[in-house]
């Protein structure tokens, strides 16, 4: 059998892996530009007013307002710029390491600690969000705080412990609605498991309801079907799978426009694999009770939002689902701590983890596996100098705007000013069909995933949006940016 480490040793490694998840988060926040969801964040919901701040949250987000309350005041202080911005979400990524080793430690021991935060430290999926300027890490690390609080209480079954449970319950639901479904097995859980302490029991999910019931009114507002109408266009099964792939490698398919990379995954399918054999068939009593405590929290918020997808509404993808990969992560971590492995389990979770890290690597020096870079297409296209128009992906549009940083258009309709005429279309187009009689190619610019071709007239022409809606960009959906120099002041 091997020992547990010390509580000075298992303090010194953490602080360890404490540094090692700041680094890789960090180190490459400013890496890739902002996408379109980030955009929204940053020149559309935070820029104003507190008050303003909470009507756009209201009238333009699906999603609980806490995460845009601290980044409201974040901003303020710091800015909207990538780095600026997107460290609000890596300080909230970088937080949940520590809480990986207190969840990992009270379900299993030192060792499961330890290696429940090395996985959290390095996960692609987790660097992923904590890189992105939205409410993902804040719902991550409330839901593991929710996790860690719910073991403790399992355990202790002290008020103090329920109390907390409540407190960062009621907060990953402030953070995002899909933390209903994690949140809500625990609190059955507890009613069920510390059923004689009902007194205390009731009051702690009682609580977590009411912050519940206060979101209803903010949630019939911000019904809109266009919000999630392009998640029901891919099959509930391939979304389910999807999920599974970014769960161990991240972000690598729909999300940034690429076919997904499910050969990454192989290796951490195997790995977490012999982990659920390991803790199966050599595990202790409080090893496999801890294992299935993670494993059933984690699985079951997936069930339960495939359920909700069969028989009501159809919000299956995989950032929805980041309340069950702290709970899996450390299910798997109990599963490469178990004793009865002695060194195998340990080894197999470094080796998961080097491979993560190289692959966190890989994709900073990837532009396929990246967020598209408008802010290099933008530096291309430089200031208007004529009536112009960019034809471009249509969740390209805003981030090309934001970019612009000058009063271009995002046009819908009637007839637009165009001399100079500019499409983003993807990297695999070679030609562009549907341009307008009367303009010319003058430039054609590869950015690794995307291309920009340059067209000119000799003259200003009005074309109207409809023809320009017939320029073919190789994306399925596409959009039309008006860039004036007089209206930008060029």
């Amino acid at each position: 059998m091997t020992t547990e480490p010390s509580r000075g040793t298992a303090l010194a490694l953490l602080a360890g892996l404490f540094a090692l998840g700041c680094a890789v988060r960090f180190a490459s926040l400013g890496v890739q530009s902002f996408h379109h969801d980030e955009v929204i964040t940053a020149a559309r919901v935070v820029p104003g007013t507190f008050g303003e701040m909470l009507h756009q949250v209201k009238r333009s987000e699906s999603n609980p307002p806490l995460y845009y309350v601290l980044a409201w005041g974040w901003v303020k202080a710091f800015g909207t710029g990538e780095v600026a911005l997107r460290s609000l979400s890596a300080i909230f990524g970088a937080a949940t390491v520590p809480l990986g080793y207190a969840i990992g430690r009270e379900l299993s021991g030192r060792r499961a600690g330890l290696l429940a935060a090395a996985l959290l430290a390095v996960n692609p999926m987790l660097i992923w969000y904590s890189q992105e300027a939205r409410s993902y890490a804040v719902l991550v690390f409330f839901a593991a705080a929710s996790l860690l609080f719910f073991a403790r209480a399992l355990r202790t079954r002290d008020p103090l412990d329920l109390t907390l449970w409540a407190l960062t319950s009621a907060l990953a639901l402030c953070s995002h609605y899909f933390a209903v479904f994690a949140v809500g097995i625990e609190a059955l859980w507890l009613l069920v498991a510390l059923r004689a302490r009902w007194r205390a029991v009731v009051p702690a999910v009682a609580a977590v309801g009411l912050a519940g019931l206060a979101l209803v009114p903010l949630i019939s507002a911000q019904v809109n079907p266009a919000h999630i109408g392009w998640i029901d266009e891919i099959p509930l099964a391939s979304r389910a799978f999807q999920t599974g792939v970014s769960f161990l490698i991240g972000e690598t398919g729909h999300v940034i426009a690429e076919p997904p990379r499910e050969r990454y995954a192989l290796l951490p399918t195997f790995l977490i694999a012999m982990a659920v054999l390991l803790v199966a068939t050599r595990g202790t009593r409080r090893e496999k009770r801890g294992a299935a405590i993670g494993g059933a929290l984690g699985l079951g918020v997936v069930a339960l939002t495939v359920i909700s997808a069969l028989v009501g509404k159809d919000y299956v993808v995989e950032r929805n689902l980041l309340p069950a990969l702290a709970p899996l992560a450390t299910a798997a971590a109990i599963g490469f701590a178990t004793a009865g492995a002695r060194r195998l389990g340990p080894l197999l979770a470094a080796v998961l983890c080097a491979y993560w890290v190289a692959f966190d690597a890989y994709v900073t020096q990837t532009p396929n596996l990246q967020r598209p870079d408008y802010g290099s297409i933008v530096e291309t296209l430089g200031p208007p100098r004529v009536p112009r128009a960019i034809v471009t992906w249509k969740l390209a549009a805003d981030p090309v705007r934001f970019y612009l940083r000058d009063r271009s258009l995002r046009v819908y309709s009637g007839t637009i000013p165009v001399r100079e005429l500019d499409v983003v279309g993807k990297s695999t187009v070679k030609r562009v069909t549907g341009v307008p009689p009367g303009f010319r190619r003058v430039a054609r610019v590869r950015f690794e995933r995307l291309t920009l071709f340059r067209f000119m007239s000799s003259r200003t022409r009005q074309i109207p949006f409809y023809v320009l809606r017939r320029v073919r960009t190789g994306f399925g959906s596409d959009a039309v940016v008006a860039d004036d120099p007089i209206r930008s002041g060029s």
